[in-house]
Formats: structure tokens, sequence, C-alpha cells
């Protein structure tokens, strides 16, 4: 693999996961129902401050995995990952992470107990 593709995952993977965390303790206030919450989105995009409306449920189903994300349709990097799913009635898509891009989020999950 060459340098720049590496390094791209890897950014991609870190900018993700970073969005994630953000999310996590965000959550930390929202366990109190099942209604729609505004997350942010994890895509790989530096600047992206938008909202996803997730249940709880949804944003659970999506955590199982460390090297998956829900992202607003649109917002994904073909090169560092897939679509996984596209859910909620077409509010996001889950994305799963590729090679060295899955290996970095896995490192990074807050869930992570090992």
């Amino acid at each position: 693999m060459e340098e720049a593709a590496r390094d791209r995952m890897q950014r991609a993977a870190r900018n993700q996961s970073l969005w994630r965390d953000i999310n996590e303790l965000a959550l930390a206030n929202r366990r109190d129902s099942s209604t729609f919450k505004a997350f942010v989105c994890e895509c790989a995009a530096e600047t992206c401050t938008e909202e996803v409306s997730l249940t709880l449920e949804e944003y659970e189903a999506v955590r199982k995995r460390s090297d998956r994300f829900f992202v607003k349709p649109g917002h994904v990097v073909g090169d560092v990952e897939i679509i996984a799913d596209a859910a909620g009635d077409g509010r996001y898509q889950v994305v799963e992470k590729l090679g060295l891009a899955a290996q970095v989020s896995a490192e990074r999950d807050p869930r992570d107990d090992s």
C-alpha cells in the first residue's frame, strides 16, 4: 500500500473516531428514551458537523462493531469504507471501515475494554 493511501486511511479513521467519541460523551445524557436524538455525523470529513437523527436503539446497533459508523447520505469515502447498511428510512447510512482504517477504528473505540 502506498504511503499516501495509508495516511488517508489512518486520518479518516481518526476523524471518524473523534466524532464517535463526541457522540459517546453526549450519550450519557440521552439514555432516557428511544425517541429520535441528534448525533454528530461520524463521516471522515474534518469539518463536517451535520446532525443525524437516530433512536438510541439505532445508535446502539451501529456501535456493536468498532469498524462501523453512521453518516449522512452522501458522506461516504469510498476508498476507506463501504456502505454496510442504508438505514433509518434514508436518514443515515452505516459505513464499515476497510483494512488499516478498521484497525485504527478498533484501537480508538472507547467501548473496547481490552
